[in-house]
């Protein structure tokens, strides 16, 4: 096994790994379990184009030169609550269209256009939009939140790709095999199902269990710093089967949707190991979007499989009992040019769009704005009004700021550690 499975998989379990560098206490078997706000971040990864969905510029006439979009017309572009969108996409196969996913939750969207990420870049544009920093050595949102609230909990934070740095301050989690979990949760069952097929008798299982015990008890007894007791405590828990894990197999279905939409699957996993209350954020992610060449045939679909999840999401998080706790983020590496390149696909631009709904998300509301050839427009910080001079362009970093407040970690040790100095522009309420 590979340093770096076996890492990944202690993770999962809930292990404690020594390293040169001493132990790394992953999970602790007292901790509580955390139930504040479940923060998921949706990444729509290589650069989405905001001209075709919430930011719509629609074609003038079929003869108009060098169009914004030749999917739509300008006089076709709806409007749910008060968020304009692009009429495009198809409902099928795992997909929505433009038209299900607006008119199903405008009254809780907030839509943010005219973002400057600053950049056209794959690697800067994902990290300034999901950890608010354009410069390199910051940890992602969900990793600094996870770390802050519950850095203890086994799988405080999830990554299904996309932007997932820590910079050592959580393990990320990336675990889509549900069978994987249920055998380190019960390692003594045959049947990770059956609680009564076990490889052992049950007083042989006491037995083992009894000298594991007195183990502990000797190991302990000559390591008398606090830090590698607790460590040694933790692995003797995680072997056991007695954690946080078990708990997460009560609330997974008993098959993960097999469909054609890989972030259904992403966001079962992530909600059921919220309601088990050992995860604190997680990221899902769905690629797709770098298109440089037939930009149409492939984008909007690409955006139809945000949609399909992001409905999914919600839909199983009410099921659950806890879409009141759910907060949700969209966004991507950056935007798309204005028109089209000589193979009928659009390239990198720096100007795009974030939306969010959920816990303490006011919604129905679009902020920002950008001109015809998707510039962005400034705002009045303290109206949010577009204003034509002394305004500010909206950045990640602004969102982050008040992301930060929306998770209630301003002002602590992590997000000193890691500040953000930007505009405090109240997005949210």
């Amino acid at each position: 096994m590979q340093r770096r499975d076996f890492l990944r998989l202690s993770g999962i379990a809930g292990l404690t790994v020594a390293s040169p560098f001493g132990f790394s206490n992953v999970s602790n078997a007292q901790a509580t379990t955390y139930d504040g706000k479940f923060f998921v971040l949706v990444n729509a990864g290589g650069g989405w184009d905001p001209t075709s969905f919430c930011d719509p510029k629609g074609q003038l006439t079929e003869e108009q030169d060098d169009p914004m979009n030749r999917s739509y017309f300008r006089d076709d572009i709806q409007t749910a609550g008060s968020i304009p969108f692009a009429p495009v996409g198809i409902t099928e196969n795992g997909r929505l269209s433009n038209a299900d996913f607006f008119n199903k939750y405008a009254q809780d969207l907030l839509v943010l256009n005219g973002v400057d990420t600053s950049t056209n870049g794959h690697d800067s544009g994902s990290r300034h939009t999901w950890s608010g920093k354009l410069a390199e050595g910051h940890p992602a949102f969900g990793a600094l939140i996870a770390a802050q609230k519950a850095r203890a909990a086994p799988m405080a934070f999830i990554s299904n790709g996309g932007y997932d740095l820590t910079q050592g301050l959580v393990a990320p989690t990336r675990a889509g095999n549900t069978g994987v979990l249920a055998r380190i949760a019960y390692p003594h069952r045959m049947d990770t199902n059956n609680e009564d097929e076990l490889y052992h008798t049950q007083s042989t299982l006491d037995r083992i269990k009894a000298a594991q015990a007195a183990r502990l008890e000797a190991q302990q007894a000559k390591n008398n710093l606090p830090r590698r007791r607790a460590a040694l405590n933790t692995l003797f828990m995680a072997r056991s089967g007695e954690n946080e894990i078990q708990r997460l197999t009560e609330f997974l279905p008993d098959e993960l949707d097999n469909g054609p939409n890989r972030l259904r699957r992403q966001a079962q996993l992530a909600l059921a190991s919220y309601k088990a209350g050992i995860t604190v954020s997680a990221t899902l992610s769905s690629g797709g979007f770098d298109t440089h060449g037939n930009h149409d045939a492939n984008h909007i679909p690409a955006l139809g499989r945000i949609w399909d999840g992001v409905d999914f999401l919600m839909e199983e998080a009410q099921r659950l009992d806890i879409a009141d706790k759910v907060v949700v983020v969209i966004g991507s590496d950056f935007g798309r040019t204005p028109g089209y390149n000589d193979t009928n696909g659009k390239d990198h631009w720096s100007v795009t769009s974030m939306m969010l709904m959920g816990a303490g998300i006011r919604g129905n509301r679009v902020i920002g704005s950008t001109t015809e050839r998707h510039h962005p427009n400034t705002i009045d910080p303290s109206t949010l009004d577009v204003v034509d001079s002394g305004g500010v362009r909206i950045t990640p970093g602004q969102v982050h700021l008040q992301l930060r407040k929306l998770a209630e970690v301003d002002g602590s040790e992590l997000d000193t550690a890691y500040p953000l100095r930007e505009d405090d522009i109240d997005f949210f309420t």
